[in-house]
């Protein structure tokens, strides 16, 4: 049973946030859903889809300003905000000796800034409320031995783990409660791209990914905060 009346969800392209829009909104739940500049025409497109049921707002995740202004406007459409799921992420396979650092900055802009800079405007909005549950996405292995190649990417997800573990002990006080999910490989058409002699059926799949998503955010899960739960399906 789905009781998050309202929530926040960034990165809202992504095939994570879309199962997560598609499933909230089945179940009564009044979205604002955040994408980036550019994305003007499949924002109207999805306000199409789901009308009266989602707001697109378009902005800089990382930037601070447009942050603060994005999470005001979600506030004077939702109400009080139930539930945040950060969606945002990128993937890079490569030597630590090899990467440019260019690439680094990205991979810790979207993998790591967005969550800290938007994430903590949200933070903010729900400890001045007294409750609410922000779920961010991170990934399996940063809780393993990392292998060679894997490196950059992990780390931008493990400065994600520490930022989720620490804003929760921060919002303990005020019932503001901050959690993970750490998939392996999520069944995009994206990845089956990128490894086309891989099986898929070891995958997680972004519907089953959203479900734990959504089941973890409720109301009546208060008690929990801090967790990087691994989400593993058959790949070990």
């Amino acid at each position: 049973m789905n009781s998050i009346n309202t929530a926040i969800i960034a990165s809202c392209f992504s095939v994570t946030a879309q199962q997560l829009i598609k499933k909230l909104t089945a179940t009564g739940t009044h979205i604002v859903a955040i994408g980036r500049i550019g994305d003007e025409n499949r924002a109207k497109d999805l306000e199409r889809k789901y009308s009266g049921k989602i707001t697109v707002l378009l902005g800089d995740l990382t930037d601070e300003q447009q942050s603060q202004i994005l999470v005001a406007k979600a506030a004077d459409i939702l109400g009080h905000v139930d539930a945040y799921f950060h969606c945002s992420g990128i993937y890079t396979w490569s030597y630590w000796k090899d990467i440019d650092v260019n690439k680094v900055v990205d991979l810790f802009n979207v993998n790591f800034m967005t969550a800290f800079v938007f994430g903590r405007e949200v933070f903010k909005l729900m400890e001045a409320q007294g409750d609410g549950c922000l779920m961010f996405v991170s990934a399996r292995d940063t809780v393993r031995n990392i292998p060679a190649g894997f490196g950059p990417y992990m780390a931008s997800k493990i400065a994600l783990n520490a930022f989720v573990e620490s804003l929760a002990a921060e919002g303990a006080s005020s019932n503001v409660c901050v959690n993970a999910v750490l998939p392996t490989i999520v069944d995009t058409a994206i990845n089956r791209e990128a490894m086309p002699d891989a099986d898929p059926a070891t995958w997680v799949h972004p519907s089953d990914l959203a479900d734990l998503m959504i089941d973890l955010s409720q109301p009546n899960k208060s008690y929990l905060s801090g967790a990087l739960i691994t989400v593993n399906n058959k790949l070990h």
